[in-house]
This record gives structure tokens, sequence and C-alpha cells, in this order.
């Protein structure tokens, strides 16, 4: 990699501006509204709908049936067409998405149309979508730039479950679904507005952004697929697909089920809520210290011992209750869980060509969403049969343990001539790079 930058703007205060706009469309966006508060919302929905566990978790599993078949789409769109636009309309339109639930009735075929309509909106200003803009502003600071935008998000986990919590508390379930809606509308539509906007040439820029720091050595697009059927047949794009789809199966299958699962364990809305918080603020801090630590060190190495204490958190609360117990691990699943997301999108750019990177980073979205969609099914399926989370603990247990296994076997960078060797000098190269 070049040591000079690619065009003036890149890491220039233009760029840390372009981010600020970022993180605040992210702050309030599907995944830090919907995604923290979607526990707070299956008691009293359950309540008055009529509808099982399963049958409101089964909607993140046909979510993500949907997504393999838009993944490929929204890549290609996100490569090729002006960035800005694209987030705005997002934004508008998934406003709209969130507004619409609080007019649901009983049928449970309107609540999985609603998501389906949700997923389609929500790609325009999707995280995917912040970081290939990033990726234009950015270069020796990219990892720094993800750090913070995936940790901005985190503090949307820490401030909507409260939100929610008093909407429901005060109102319903229905009016903290308007709620959402219009934070959505207000705050990331004048974010996006006032600060989101593209760096001059920007497909110029494409051709020319240079490999992620640290994989200097060998130019990642020197041997990377460019395209699906190469992507299929790419060994690392598997081992990093398999590596994400684990972490997300196990961590859904906890995540979207913990508040309830704290009070079926007798822990108040209030306590299930501050858990929800905590998860959060740890993904807060856990996204900082990924962000700063990628730019320094190896990132495979990292998504190695990234998984070791969501995995830790899982045996707590298999084996122990309480609000200790609860809480305690809710600061692992922050902290360990939040800098996983920026570990997978900088790995993108390290094994991946920058002008592939849209579609590079889709498809691995589609292994995410395969894994993160079917467990919290599955978790809610296993409560209604058995009463209780332990199977499903146990599922996720598993689940952990062989994430760890497919980090371990991804490779510092990709080779002029396949995977390259954890050799000293590549080391030495990747702990350079962010310095």
């Amino acid at each position: 990699m070049s040591t000079a930058s690619p065009r003036p703007d890149v890491d220039s205060p233009a760029s840390w501006r372009v981010l600020a706009g970022c993180c605040i469309v992210a702050l309030f966006g599907v995944t830090a509204l919907y995604g923290s508060t979607f526990g707070l919302m299956m008691r009293p929905m359950q309540q008055e709908l009529g509808w099982s566990r399963a049958d409101i978790a089964f909607a993140l599993t046909l979510m993500t049936l949907a997504a393999p078949a838009i993944m490929p789409l929204v890549g290609w769109l996100i490569d090729n067409v002006p960035l800005r636009p694209l987030i705005l309309w997002g934004v508008v339109l998934q406003s709209a998405s969130l507004a619409g639930y609080g007019l649901m009735r009983g049928s449970v075929w309107v609540y999985y149309g609603l998501c389906l309509a949700l997923i389609v909106t929500a790609t325009g200003a999707s995280m995917l979508t912040l970081a290939k803009l990033l990726q234009a502003w950015f270069d020796k600071a990219f990892g720094r730039a993800l750090g913070i935008l995936f940790a901005l998000i985190t503090v949307g986990a820490v401030i909507h479950p409260q939100i929610v919590r008093l909407v429901i508390e005060h109102a319903s379930w229905r009016e903290a679904f308007f709620v959402m809606g219009a934070m959505s509308l207000v705050f990331g539509g004048a974010a996006g507005l006032l600060l989101v906007r593209e760096p001059a040439g920007l497909r110029a820029a494409r051709a020319a952004d240079a490999p992620a720091p640290g994989a200097a050595t060998v130019p990642a697009a020197a041997t990377a697929p460019g395209t699906m059927r190469a992507f299929l047949a790419d060994r690392i794009w598997w081992l990093l697909a398999v590596w994400n789809m684990l972490f997300a199966f196990a961590m859904g299958a906890i995540m979207l089920h913990l508040a309830p699962m704290m009070q079926d364990r007798g822990l108040s809305l209030a306590q299930a809520a501050t858990a929800l918080s905590i998860v959060g603020l740890g993904g807060f801090v856990g996204n900082l210290m990924a962000g700063w630590l990628v730019d320094r060190v190896s990132a495979t190495r990292l998504a190695r011992v990234f998984v070791l204490a969501p995995l830790a958190a899982a045996v707590m609360l298999y084996l122990g209750t309480g609000v200790v117990v609860a809480l305690t691990a809710a600061v692992l699943l922050g902290v360990f869980s939040g800098g996983d997301h920026s570990l997978s999108v900088f790995l993108a750019r390290r094994y991946f060509a920058a002008e592939t990177f849209g579609r590079a980073s889709a498809t691995q979205q589609m292994a995410t969403a395969f894994g993160s969609g079917i467990s919290p099914w599955l978790a809610g399926l296993i409560h209604d049969r058995t009463g209780s989370y332990d199977v499903a603990l146990a599922m996720s247990i598993g689940s952990f343990v062989l994430a760890v296994g497919a980090a371990w076997l991804l490779p510092e960078f990709r080779g002029a001539d396949g995977p390259a060797p954890h050799a000293a000098g590549a080391g030495a190269a990747s702990g350079a790079g962010g310095a």
C-alpha cells in the first residue's frame, strides 16, 4: 500500500465530518432501533396478539430467507450507484416501515410482510452502504473509522431500549414503533442531508483505493474474486462466511431472547432493559477497541480472540441465574461481540478488491443473516417446546466453539498464489500498517 493517500480529501477533516453523519444515520437506523429493542416487544406483542414466541421470532428467519435474494443486488448497487441519494431514500423508507409495525392487527402474516418490507427498505441506509462510503473517505484510518461507526450504533443499543421501555410502560408497543419511525426520519434524515456526502471523483477513487492497512505485502486485488461465482469458488470467502455465520448463529439465539430469558428467570422489565443497555455499552467499548487494534495488530488473531468472551457468557447463562450473572454476561456479550462487526467488514476489505467491496461485504452478510435469522426462531421454538432456554444456550455454546475453529483457519492476508503462511514478516507488516 502506498504511503500517500490517493486523494487529498482522504483522512481529512471532511472525512471525519462525513463519519459523524454516517454515525448519526446508523444510530437511528434499523439495526440500532429495531435490533436492540426486539426482545422488549416480544412479550407485549405475544400478550395482545396471541402469537407464540416462535411465531414472532420466525419473522427474523423469514427475513433471512429473503436476504440471499437481495444481497447480491444490494452489493451491486453499492458498488455502482451514487451513495448519498441511496442513503437518503433508505432513511425515508425505513422510517415508514418501522411506523407500519404499529398498525398491525391479528394476522401474523401482516407482521411477516412488514418484516420483508423492512429488510428491503433498510438496505439503502444499511451498514454496508455507510461502510462503502467511508472506504472512499478513509485510507490509513479506515479501521478506526469502522470502529467508531459500529461503536456509535451500540450507543443506540444503550438508549433505545430505555426509550422503548418508557413508551411501552406509559402507552403501548404500538406507540413505541411510531416513536422509532419518527426518530429514524428526523435524526437520520437531518444527518443525511447535512453531513453525508460523497468525495469528488468517487468512481476514480474506487479504482485507485488501496488495500487495508496491514495487507501491503500482497495486494488483495491481485488475486481476489470479483463475481458471485468466483466468491463461491474461493476458499477465503468460505472461511470468512463460515465464521460470520457461526458467530451470528450463536449470538442471535442469545441476544434476541435475552430480555424474555431474564424475565423468565425473575428479573423485572426494567432490569431486562438494563441488561440490554449494558450490552450496548459494552458494544461501544468493544467496537472502539477493535477499530483501534485492527489498524495495529493482526485482524485474524483478533477474530479468534473476540469469540472467546461471548462463549464464556453463554456458559455463564447456561450454568447460572440471577442479576449478577445476567449483567456480567451482558458485559461480555457487548464488549466482544460488538468488535465482530467492524472486524468482519475490515477483513472483507483486506481479502477482496476495493472496487468489489460492496459485493464482497454483501455476500458475507448473506452468511451473517442466515445465522442470525435461523437461530432466534430455533431458540423460540425450543423454549415453546421445553419451557426453558437451556437447550438453546447449549446450541449457542457449540456454535461459538466451531466459530473459533473457523477463525483459526483464516489466513493473515491473500497471497499471490493463495493464502499466505503466517510468517513473521507478515505479522510485522500487519502491525506496522496502522502505525
